[in-house]
């Protein structure tokens, strides 16, 4: 295993928030036992006679008192940017990053639709313009996370959303890694988010991506690679970390977390724009093993895309048997337990595969037996495990054929 070097991109702080809650140390013991909790039943659904009625909810309080801010800076912020302030006060904290300088790079695939809805009413109501709040543009534009993040954190570094539908954590976290690693950013913020919307919802449902028979066993209902897997569901998290130059954080005596050493990116262009591409993943991790100057033979563990349906599932693992030239290796998908974050799922995922490299552990699958016939020599890890991990990949595949592979360290 190659040695360290002083512009390696180290993470020092990282912060989520999901249906898990937002204890990490609490998420990660329920990870290694393969423990997850029940889905919950969303009245919104049932009202909306929505095929999948269960979700992900994030209960954490986001009020303005939770989060330490006043009313005008409130009146700027949505449900996301909430949240995703949520995740970033814990990687900061953890951090312990003090320079006022840093990136921010966070984006969430919507931004926040209950602002177009709400002007959208007002000019139904009163058909004048001048009704309108004059605080709406902030939260409706699309990068109203990362403009929210610098001016409640007060950093004056460059900032931007990436979207990419499914794969805008994971795109998000490899934009912020090349600022730093090339000096653009001394240090940087970077993650997703993706909350609870009907507008969101309804249109999942309706292209038939949830799993819309399993409402009366919410336990099971994300189960990928299980023979009768039937859809994902949907749920509400985000996750940031902060990135820096190796050199400059054992400087300050920070505690490295893990390296992010190396990414790659495709598009399905060729394909169709709701259906899964196996040559498109396997040209995102050749790319990410090629920058990262690794061989597939010494990734030791995939964090799959996985979501849970019919299609993605397999043509992923049809991949990734083209990637390691039939070598079986370790791989689990984490959505068993969190469901599907879209946006925030790459950076979820990044950091659950750290705590996995740091501490010689795989999440299992849950509920993923019996096994798709398809997937039975080749199959994921369904008990916890323990295994000494070198690389680990990270895969995040969206909608539109966008695709990104992150190649994770634990040093």
């Amino acid at each position: 295993m190659p040695g360290t070097h002083a512009d390696d991109v180290v993470v020092t702080g990282v912060g989520i928030c999901s249906n898990l809650g937002d204890d990490l140390e609490q998420i990660e013991k329920r990870l290694a036992n393969g423990d997850n909790l029940a889905f919950e039943l969303w009245e919104v659904a049932v009202e909306l006679q929505a095929r999948c009625r269960v979700i992900g909810r994030y209960h954490g309080d986001v009020s303005d008192a939770a989060l330490g801010i006043g009313k005008k800076q409130g009146r700027f912020m949505g449900r996301g940017s909430r949240v995703a302030l949520k995740a970033a006060r814990a990687a900061l904290a953890q951090s312990a990053l003090e320079r006022g300088d840093y990136a921010v790079v966070f984006g969430s695939g919507t931004g926040d639709v209950d602002a177009h809805v709400e002007v959208r009413r007002k000019l139904d109501e009163t058909s004048d313009a001048k009704k309108v709040s004059p605080t709406l543009i902030p939260r409706l534009m699309a990068s109203t996370v990362s403009a929210n993040l610098v001016h409640v954190l007060k950093t004056t570094g460059l900032s931007f959303s990436a979207t990419a539908a499914c794969a805008g954590g994971a795109y998000n976290l490899a934009l912020a890694a090349q600022l730093v690693r090339s000096g653009h950013a001394p240090a940087a913020l970077a993650g997703g988010v993706e909350v609870c919307d009907t507008h969101f919802f309804a249109g999942f449902d309706a292209i038939g991506a949830f799993n819309g028979r399993d409402n009366d066993a919410p336990h099971r209902a994300s189960r990928p690679y299980a023979a009768d897997r039937a859809g994902f569901i949907f749920s509400e998290g985000a996750g940031a970390v902060v990135l820096e130059r190796r050199a400059e954080a054992e400087a300050r005596g920070a505690k490295i977390l893990g390296s992010i050493v190396g990414w790659g990116m495709s598009s399905d262009g060729l394909g169709e724009m709701v259906a899964p591409d196996a040559q498109g993943a396997l040209a995102s991790m050749r790319s990410a093993a090629k920058h990262a100057g690794i061989e597939p033979s010494e990734v030791d563990y995939v964090n799959t895309h996985g979501t849970s349906t019919p299609l993605g599932d397999v043509s992923e693992v049809r991949a990734m048997r083209e990637f390691f030239g039939g070598r079986r290796v370790r791989y689990s998908s984490t959505k068993g337990y969190t469901g599907h974050t879209i946006s925030a799922a790459g950076a979820i995922e990044a950091i659950f595969t750290l705590a996995m490299l740091r501490g010689g552990w795989v999440a299992p699958c849950v509920h993923a037996l019996p096994l798709d016939p398809a997937l039975e020599d080749y199959a994921p890890v369904t008990e916890p495990t323990r295994a000494e991990l070198r690389y680990a990949l990270s895969n995040s595949f969206g909608f539109g054929g966008t695709n990104a592979t992150l190649v994770l360290s634990g040093r």
